[in-house]
């Protein structure tokens, strides 16, 4: 069985998604399919008015997207800037795809910055800083940042369209595989079959659990992730004397370990989006922090849809 995430290592659940190659974590569910939100446009604007030297700091940054628009915006104005991107999960490995003026860090907690005071000229944080113990970090921040340095932070917004999209999935998953036993029949029936054992009823059992839970499945947005899980599970049950089993029981704990982590990114996604008050916090932290505040909006896409919390802050 796939350890708890209390046994995991800390950031598990982020390490294994960036690791898959992903690089953005703000998609909107329309009726065409998954759209991501293009954050480039805000950026490029952004870091264009740092001079050329400028040392900068992509908090959170997952795959280094934040620290590859940074990147960009130094090469197409033929500035140089020093450009390193800390995360909680695993992310190393992503600094040989990006371009040489930048640098990923993982295992680095928001929350104790292993850097010196007054280091950087610039910080970002894309959807991340939210994460973190804000008290902390963002005390922390204020250390790292020279005199005069400007942090601009994208925030989960607690209505937006995405933190309700992520809710209604979770309550989907809830609802539909929550208590279904079928991964736990799935792993007793291929065992059994490794053990030259019979396996009849646990293969009744799975097949039931999985007839239930495509039972309660329903016809919207918010299902599709959790469809996709119950057709591999009905996958498995109708075809099990077809599979080897110590593969099928390899993959199950696969499977298990990835839903896991889907929904505890979820969960944190939501726990971690600020309302209007939450942000009112946030900000009251960053002046104790000795930022000043320079812009605070809520942020909507193309479309009109509100995405999250747009705020901006200088070290005087």
């Amino acid at each position: 069985m796939s350890p708890s995430p209390s046994e995991k290592r800390r950031g598990w659940h982020w390490s294994d998604y960036w690791r898959s190659g992903r690089t953005d974590v703000m998609t909107v569910q329309t009726p065409a399919g998954p759209v991501a939100f293009d954050t480039r446009p805000i950026w490029t604007e952004w870091f264009g008015a740092f001079e050329t030297d400028s040392a900068l700091l992509d908090l959170a940054t997952g795959n280094g997207q934040v620290a590859v628009h940074a990147s960009g915006v130094a090469a197409a104005s033929g500035k140089a800037f020093t450009i390193t991107g800390v995360d909680y999960a695993e992310v190393e490995a992503a600094s040989a795809r990006l371009p040489a003026d930048c640098r990923l860090m993982g295992g680095v907690a928001l929350e104790q910055l292993p850097f010196p005071a007054a280091t950087f000229d610039g910080a970002s944080s894309q959807f991340g800083i939210e994460y973190a113990d804000t008290r902390a970090a963002l005390l922390e921040l204020g250390r790292v940042l020279r005199p005069g340095g400007r942090a601009l932070m994208l925030i989960h917004h607690a209505d937006s369209v995405i933190t309700r999209q992520t809710a209604g999935q979770i309550a989907a998953y809830d609802a539909v595989l929550g208590k279904s036993g079928a991964i736990r029949h799935a792993r007793r029936a291929f065992a059994a079959h490794l053990k030259g054992l019979t396996a009849s009823g646990p293969e009744d059992a799975l097949r039931e659990a999985v007839r239930q839970a495509a039972a309660r499945l329903e016809p919207t947005a918010a299902f599709e992730p959790v469809r996709y899980m119950v057709g591999y599970l009905d996958d498995l049950s109708r075809r099990i004397a077809s599979y080897e089993p110590n593969s099928a029981l390899a993959r199950l704990e696969v499977f298990e370990a990835g839903n896991a982590a889907w929904r505890h990114r979820q969960q944190s996604q939501n726990l971690a989006a600020l309302d209007g008050p939450g942000l009112d916090v946030f900000v009251q932290r960053a002046a104790r922090a000795g930022l000043t505040l320079e812009e605070r909006a809520e942020l909507n896409d193309g479309q009109g849809a509100l995405i999250g919390w747009r705020t901006s802050f200088r070290k005087p």
